[in-house]
């Protein structure tokens, strides 16, 4: 039975489908997804999302018990699945990348077998691979408002002690998989909202902590701040890379500014891979080559500067 083996091994999403067919191995993965990156699976998240009917519900859920017993326990008092931590084993091999994505963008069977429909590969990703049980204690804490306690390799401060995170949301910043976190504590640059890398973090344990108010994402202000960025094709281009650059990022023929709205927080990131110069006067006096040159110089930095987020992005500035 693949019950009996599966107790002692994680399968492939094609293994599963091979022993239960296409339809059972979806909505066993569905849940195990659900167990590991949420923490827990309601009733109602099956039906709504495969439209099944209580006793159909029932069966499922019996038959991810038989694969995984140890690995979920009925919450009478919230009504819920919920995850055994200490002893949850997945039933379902799945890397941190395709979790992360299907977090953001929704649970995806496609995405659990490697069938794409034309030739493709993944440019840029680092030759790390995320700890999929470290993303999965994060992604847990935001789906239930709860802290962390984590060691943390900041590429900022020399302080590398465990710290107390409350993580919000993630997002992918073109280059690597990021939370948003509120940091409790009270050395400097604590009690604050900040963005780490999936890839910087060392250690994580799950904590009994719940976030207070003022930790959670509603009070996130920076997140919630969406604000208009004027950008104008920087004047060191030739007019070959103007071209270039209006053609890429969808600017006019006849015009050399674009304006764009982001969430303020983000900016960061723009500002680094699009090669944006950040100075009050365009930057005149560097050199050029193919791999450092910019091609944008940002024209509202005035209205921006208030804000907290940006101390990073102007820091160093004039």
């Amino acid at each position: 039975m693949l019950g009996e083996i599966l107790l002692k091994n994680i399968y492939k999403f094609s293994q599963i489908v091979e022993k239960e067919g296409i339809q059972v191995a979806e909505r066993l993965a569905y849940i195990d997804f659900l167990l590991q990156f949420k923490g827990s699976f309601s009733r109602s998240d099956l039906t709504a999302f495969f439209g099944l009917k209580d006793a159909s519900v029932s069966n499922l859920v019996g038959k991810y018990r038989e694969h995984r017993s140890k690995n979920v326990f009925y919450d009478r008092k919230a009504g819920k699945n919920v995850i055994n931590v200490e002893c949850f084993e997945p039933l379902l091999e799945l890397d941190s990348e395709t979790a992360l994505g299907m977090l953001g963008n929704g649970f995806n069977k496609n995405k659990l077998q490697d069938s794409p429909i034309v030739p493709y590969e993944r440019v840029g990703v680092s030759p790390k691979k995320l700890d999929v049980t470290l993303v999965s204690k994060i992604s847990r804490a935001i789906c239930n408002n709860a802290g962390v306690i984590c060691s943390y390799r900041s590429g900022s401060s020399s302080n590398h002690a465990s710290r107390i995170l409350f993580p919000t949301a993630i997002f992918f910043d073109g280059m690597s998989w990021m939370f948003r976190a509120y940091h409790r504590g009270d050395i400097a640059g604590a009690s604050e909202f900040k963005c780490f890398d999936f890839a910087r973090l060392q250690a994580v344990d799950e904590s009994v902590l719940v976030a207070d108010t003022h930790e959670r994402l509603e009070k996130d202000a920076d997140w919630h701040i969406t604000t208009p960025i004027h950008l104008e094709l920087h004047p060191t281009l030739s007019e070959s890379n103007k071209a270039a650059t209006r053609i890429e990022f969808g600017v006019d023929d006849d015009s050399d500014e674009l304006i764009i709205n982001i969430k303020a927080v983000l900016f960061y990131f723009i500002a680094k891979y699009w090669r944006i110069d950040v100075s009050t006067e365009a930057d005149n006096t560097h050199s050029y080559t193919l791999q450092n040159y910019y091609k944008f110089h940002l024209k509202n930095r005035k209205t921006l500067e208030h804000l907290h987020c940006m101390e990073n992005v102007f820091k160093g500035t004039k």
